[in-house]
């Protein structure tokens, strides 16, 4: 047995969490420690402003569960580390323990830079960066009325357009003429300060704090470096961070402002990665040093960090920290940027290109040598992605220079004409773009039927797993191996594996099997005896789409892939209210209810446990005889009345708090969803963006209806596929807004609509359930099934010459 490995990760924030969870769900063995000073869960900080305004409660901030770790069996250490000996591969612990580790990720963050000036210690003197810095904040805010933020990042303007629309007096003092330098170009700080200074801050640059005044411990007042007085009785400090790295210069590992890694967020010492707020980034054109501070940039370092101490980050298609998207909402004005905001002093290769002037609006691309390297935008932020595509891929733009800023070009649809892939928003783990491309390329639609060929029958599932062939001498001895449609399924003796072989044939990863459009794909992981099909050996590294019956031979050992039918009730991969769910549903309809397969191994057991998804996983809408409807989530079902409207148009139906909210939707017109007045479909909740996603009529004309992500900070899921782009909805398809979850309901669609292909466009949608008394709906018999070459979405018409999913010429 190959030796289990120890991770340990200090830190508690986002990407501490979030390392600790992608680890977990690829290694379900692993001895997983966070080690933190501070036991609560992590928190959301850009929900920070809705906290002070008073729009969420506290409670709200976590985004995770106090559960979160006892859940996935990982064990959380509060304590403080002091030293970290490489050498021995331990921490030293201020409790005074010794931790081991395999493989260490620093995650601990930054602290806030505060101010050396005399008075900085007296109460109502605070930093913008914790949740307790904001209860501190409204502690206070019932005693004062006059407030000075010193600061230009986000949590700086956000608090004082915050504080400001509660009625509170606030001057804005700048150290410079500009605020935000690093993202904002003079033009967008200037259209920003205007439209403060409109809404009454006093914004006063180039000065700064020299005193904080105080009386019986209290603020009174600051006077600036120009030896003004400003009266007030809070001062918050948003000018910064400081990466946390003390301990971690002592232990030799290279520093600069923050931790320095490369691009797989490794350090300069072995087994030690870093991510998050405490490492610093190169940007890729000026080279200069940055600690970025951000939250969706962490949660990627984390991603990367986690997949890279698992050797599973996909090094061809890393996520460029230098071209990240940052976007957020300035005083009413959409903002995003993406690469750099200014042309490097002294350079001549350059060009800056901006959009004639529009109230309130800003558009500006930069170019080196006709190539796009920066892309800023305020007032209208929707073409920032579509120009992250051109630089992510290093498009020359020079035959449409001229036109880019015109009304009538659209660089998305040039691009696709290029053939230019997506944009890079995230890390993938190994293998995965390879296996989406590979179930593409094979064109095999998988053939879609009802869950029961005879109405009033038990409906039935149908379950894919690897049976054993050979009777080897193997302890403990092998059993069927169920494979899961969303999860890698990893083959090896490496304790942890999905399916775990002890056979010394069998490397310690010798192999995946993964889902993708229907099929299940295999992948050599360069194992040392080789993995064959139907008795041929596969290539290391390759991708071979399995069909039933296939023969898979693992070195020495033969498994023969079954698809069957199985009944609900002796599934492994449904928990009790799914297979409840099944038992609920109307005679003759179809049933589909995705999970996943989780195997989780205690100390000295080989046993592959199945567990269900959680959330959206929890099963699908349930129309019972006397009409009312069950939803999952939800204590009691809406009665026959209520539903009786939904049976004569398409409806969504939201989860928020455990209680329904069901809006009717027009066939004919679009609807936005978001947590913002002038939604028609308004959320309030802190995971829904101000403009979340819009709803709107599919240019099939057969009354159907598609979704798209209005660019959210939470994105928008689709039966529990992240979108990218429109996709079609179909009855009780399952929705993530966020953390928010909603059910498209349309029981008078006339027809299941074709599946669509998986992958980062196309979103694969469940089987239509027939409405009850009407025959059971039957896919893929009204018209001819045509894919994208590029993505594999579905085309609407055979004859389509681009592709409404990805734009790609057919």
């Amino acid at each position: 047995m190959a030796t289990q490995q120890a991770y340990v990760i200090i830190g508690n924030g986002i990407a501490g969490a979030t390392a600790a969870e992608v680890i977990r769900a690829e290694d379900r063995a692993a001895e997983i420690t966070v080690v933190a000073e501070e036991p609560t869960p992590v928190f959301y900080r850009p929900a920070l402003k809705d906290y002070l305004g008073g729009k969420i409660r506290e409670e709200k901030l976590w985004a995770r569960p106090i559960s979160f770790y006892p859940d996935r069996h990982i064990r959380f250490v509060t304590d403080r580390v002091m030293a970290i000996r490489p050498g021995e591969h331990t921490l030293a612990l201020r409790s005074g323990a010794t931790l081991a580790y395999s493989r260490l990720l620093l995650a601990h963050g930054a602290r806030a830079t505060s101010l050396t000036c005399p008075g900085v210690d007296l109460a109502g003197v605070t930093t913008l960066r914790t949740v307790a810095d904001y209860q501190r904040v409204l502690a206070r805010l019932n005693n004062a009325r006059r407030i000075v933020v010193v600061g230009s990042g986000t949590l700086a303007l956000e608090s004082i357009e915050t504080l400001r629309h509660r009625g509170y007096e606030v001057t804005h003092l700048l150290r410079r003429r500009t605020l935000w330098s690093e993202v904002l170009d003079p033009v967008a700080s200037d259209l920003v300060l205007q439209q403060e200074r409109r809404e009454g801050v006093d914004v006063r640059t180039e000065q700064e704090i020299a005193e904080v005044c105080g009386q019986n411990g209290q603020v009174t007042g600051v006077i600036t470096t120009t030896g003004q007085h400003i009266p007030c009785e809070i001062v918050l400090l948003g000018i910064g961070i400081e990466p946390i790295i003390d301990f971690v210069k002592s232990a030799g590992i290279a520093c600069g402002r923050g931790v320095k890694v490369d691009g797989a967020m490794r350090t300069n010492v072995p087994d030690i990665f870093a991510a998050g707020d405490l490492i610093e980034t190169a940007d890729p054109i000026t080279g200069k040093a940055r600690v970025i501070g951000q939250w969706y940039p962490s949660v990627q370092q984390a991603r990367a960090a986690a997949y890279s101490m698992l050797d599973l980050l996909d090094t061809e298609h890393l996520f460029r920290f230098g071209n990240f998207y940052n976007a957020t909402f300035l005083y009413g004005l959409d903002f995003a940027s993406v690469g750099i905001s200014t042309v490097p002093r002294g350079e001549k290769n350059y060009q800056e290109l901006v959009a004639d002037p529009q109230p309130r609006h800003y558009q500006k691309v930069i170019l080196k040598q006709g190539v796009p390297v920066g892309m800023v935008a305020l007032g209208d932020r929707r073409s920032v992605l579509t120009y992250k595509r051109a630089i992510d891929h290093s498009v020359n733009l020079s035959p449409v220079v001229s036109r880019l800023f015109a009304p009538d070009f659209h660089l998305g649809a040039w691009l696709d004409t290029q053939g230019v892939p997506p944009p890079l928003l995230g890390v993938n783990r190994e293998g995965t773009v390879a296996v989406q491309r590979m179930a593409y390329a094979t064109g095999v639609v998988p053939e879609v039927k009802p869950a029961t060929d005879k109405p009033g029958t038990a409906p039935t599932l149908r379950e894919a797993r690897l049976v054993p062939v050979n009777q080897l001498s193997i302890t403990p001895p092998l059993t069927d191996a169920y494979l899961s449609q969303t999860r890698v399924v990893t083959v090896g003796r490496l304790e942890g594996s999905s399916l775990v072989i002890n056979h010394n044939t069998i490397s310690r990863r010798h192999a995946e099997i993964s889902y993708a459009n229907g099929q299940y794909v295999l992948r050599d992981l360069g194992s040392k005896n080789g993995t064959q099909v139907n008795g041929q050996r596969v290539a290391p590294n390759s991708l071979t789409v399995l069909a039933p019956e296939n023969q898979v031979q693992f070195g020495s050992v033969k498994f023969a892939l079954k698809l069957q039918t199985v009944d609900p009730a002796e599934s492994v991969l449904l928990n009790k209210e799914q297979k409840q769910a099944f038992f609920n549903a109307t005679p003759g309809s179809a049933v589909n209810i995705p999970t996943f397969s989780s195997a989780i191994a205690g100390a000295g057991e080989q046993t592959v446990i199945h567990v269900p998804a959680p959330a959206l996983s929890q099963g699908q809408p349930v129309l019972a005889s006397d009409g009312s409807l069950s939803l999952p989530g939800v204590a009691t079902p809406l009665s026959a009345n209520l539903v009786a409207p939904l049976r004569q148009g398409p409806a969504l139906v939201c989860v928020l708090n455990g209680q329904p909210l069901v809006f009717a939707l027009p066939l004919k017109r679009q609807v936005t969803i978001g947590r913002e007045q002038g939604n028609e479909i308004r959320l309030q909740e802190m995971s829904i963006s101000r403009k979340h996603a819009a709803i709107f009529p599919g240019p099939d004309g057969l009354d159907s209806l598609y979704i798209r992500d209005l660019q959210s900070g939470n994105g928008v899921r689709v039966n529990h596929h992240k979108i990218t782009s429109a996709c079609p909805l179909t009855h009780e398809a399952a929705i993530e807004l966020g953390n928010v979850r909603a059910y498209f309901l349309n029981y008078q669609q006339p027809r299941s609509p074709l599946p669509v292909r998986s992958g980062g466009k196309g979103i694969p949608v469940m089987q239509a359930v027939a409405a009850p008394g009407s025959e059971p709906v039957r896919a893929g018999i009204a018209t001819k099934t045509v894919y994208c070459r590029q993505c594999g979405a579905l085309l609407v018409s055979p004859q389509a010459r681009f592709c409404p999913s990805c734009g790609s010429p057919q």
